[in-house]
């Protein structure tokens, strides 16, 4: 039975000995595909932790990596800009390295070199007001920002430096995440009433960002963005008020398997694992210190099996599959 989440009581209910390249190369002793990785961003200590799936999260052994902003970041000084964790994704730069993508509420953007960590290949400190929530990297090394209260959308010339702060930017009320569409070749972002399809053009130290499309949320105040692990054609989208799938070749948000089940206020996350085809989600949840945080992240596993990870603890804001396929 899924437990209680938020407000809606009684809804229904490879380690690091190598790089995290993807799930599909691992496989559990059945030979049944293995589940990726799953990193959170974890507010009680205000860190980036990346968790084993097949195990109990309050054993020590399941954490795999994890990161905050030290003497070593090359960061400057974030007492004040760093605090709330709030995104964080896996992706692979035109160089052939892997980094973990960061921002937090408090204004720090980081792109962190996995596993190897040390200085970071680039930030930027945005400050507090604008309330930095989405990060995706794009094809030419550039990083694409939203910030909530900032109500922007922001490429930023990561390309040109490690600390590069100039940007092209497009408004977009209560921008919440940003997602690159690597098959397209188009940079998707939610606000508080629309999903938005750009374009990216310009040079990697002059770029430009155009609107081609908005499209209605079919609930308000946009939270999450994601692709849909096996069907390139969808979106998995969040609102204050549910969660959604949206079918780009139509224009039209879709139903989906579970779709009941999946249902919930305030969901900050939801993802597809491309191994196994499990569906993660964080809410809040009742009587965690954080009003916007969990302990735990809910797995929807196959057609009618639920699980919970718990991390004794934890102030969970946002999970993601440590894949770059699944997230």
């Amino acid at each position: 039975m899924r437990v209680t989440r938020g407000i809606l009581a009684g809804v229904s209910a490879c380690l690091l000995a190598a790089t995290v390249a993807g799930p599909a190369a691992a496989a559990t002793a059945a030979g049944r595909p293995r589940p990726a990785p799953i990193i959170v961003t974890e507010q009680a200590g205000d860190r980036i932790v990346v968790l084993d799936t097949t195990k109990r999260w309050a054993n020590s052994n399941a954490t795999l990596w994890s990161w905050r902003p030290g003497a070593d970041s090359d960061t400057g000084d974030t007492s004040t800009s760093w605090g709330l964790p709030d995104d964080a994704r896996l992706r692979t730069g035109a160089d052939g390295r892997q980094y973990v993508l960061v921002t937090d509420s408090y204004g720090l953007l980081a792109s962190v070199p996995y596993p190897d960590k040390g200085p970071v290949a680039w930030s930027v400190d945005v400050g507090r007001s604008p309330n930095p929530h989405g990060i995706d990297l794009l094809p030419d090394g550039n990083i694409a920002v939203a910030a909530s209260n900032g109500s922007w959308i922001r490429v930023y010339t990561a390309s040109q430096g490690r600390h590069s702060d100039t940007y092209v930017e497009a408004a977009l009320p209560g921008a919440h995440e940003v997602w690159w569409d690597a098959r397209l070749t188009v940079l998707w972002a939610i606000g508080d009433h629309l999903l938005v399809k750009y374009a990216v053009g310009g040079t990697p130290a002059a770029p430009t960002l155009t609107q081609q499309a908005a499209y209605t949320l079919p609930s308000n105040w946009g939270h999450d963005l994601g692709p849909v692990a096996g069907d390139p054609d969808r979106l998995w989208l969040t609102t204050v008020y549910g969660v959604h799938q949206f079918q780009k070749s139509t224009g039209k948000f879709v139903s989906f398997p579970r779709q009941r089940e999946l249902y919930a206020l305030n969901i900050k996350s939801v993802g597809t694992d491309a191994a196994t085809g499990t569906v993660l989600e964080t809410t809040p949840k009742a009587g965690n210190p954080c009003s916007w945080c969990t302990d735990q992240v809910d797995l929807f596993v196959g057609a009618d099996q639920t699980e919970e990870k718990v991390l004794p603890g934890a102030q969970i804001y946002r999970a993601r599959w440590f894949d770059e396929e699944s997230s």
